[in-house]
């Protein structure tokens, strides 16, 4: 059974946004708004937090992995035989590598919007709480140089981690591609030495091309305006 979509309106008005969260009480402590600030903050603060254990996660399984691989890989150069079982986990191994590097990929965008989301709204609802401490910040154009090693510049920590896991991505995807074919020369065109990486490879994009985010959200066409967000219903 298909799940039915969810309805969603789009809020592109900062004054559609703070009705969301209306502010019907006279103790500050017990303003839905005030409450709805400090439950983004403490989520923000949680999403960071969880986006570095998953990055650590990941560079933890892919060493792992390629160590595994070296290792089994100068093994079999050692060995005597074309065919032993070293070949299906050779193949298996430049497979996992190649899934673990895209899945590291796909997570990092899908913290980065978390992260982002929950920005926004920090951004938004603490304008009239606490003020705009959020979007004041050092002048980047200002302050700091990108080629002074001693001095600071506003890179950004989030997309360098995900121009990482890009680049491990590609180079894991040539890497399978031909320690797979390397295998299937070596092992005198053996099609068995082949297969483990080539359904790891398979799935590996069935599953980055099948993900579509919040497919079972349907959202109403708007007019442009200051604010680019959704309201589930």
């Amino acid at each position: 059974m298909s799940k039915e979509k969810r309805r969603a309106g789009t809020v592109t008005k900062l004054s559609d946004y703070l009705k969301l969260f209306p502010d019907d009480k006279e103790s500050k402590s017990e303003k839905m708004r005030y409450l709805a600030l400090k439950e983004a903050q403490e989520i923000r603060k949680f999403e960071i937090e969880l986006y570095w254990k998953r990055t650590g996660f990941f560079w933890a399984f892919i060493t792992v992995i390629y160590t595994a691989l070296f290792a089994v890989l100068c093994k079999y150069l050692d060995c005597p035989c074309k065919y032993s079982f070293f070949v299906p986990s050779i193949s298996a191994l430049s497979g996992l590598g190649f899934f673990f590097s895209v899945a590291w990929h796909m997570v990092n965008k899908g913290s980065k919007f978390w992260q982002k989301n929950w920005e926004n709204h920090v951004s938004l609802l603490e304008r009239n709480e606490i003020g705009p401490l959020y979007d004041v910040f050092l002048n980047p154009k200002t302050t700091g140089s990108r080629w002074n090693p001693t001095e600071e510049f506003d890179f950004s920590v989030t997309k360098v981690n995900m121009w990482a896991s890009t680049l491990i991505s590609i180079i894991s995807f040539a890497g399978c591609f031909f320690c797979s074919f390397w295998l299937f020369i070596y092992s005198n065109h053996n099609y068995l030495s082949v297969i483990p990486s080539g359904l790891i490879g398979i799935f590996t994009i069935i599953i980055f091309i099948g993900q579509r985010g919040n497919k079972d959200i349907e959202i109403s066409d708007s007019e442009e305006a200051d604010l680019n967000m959704i309201h589930r219903k």
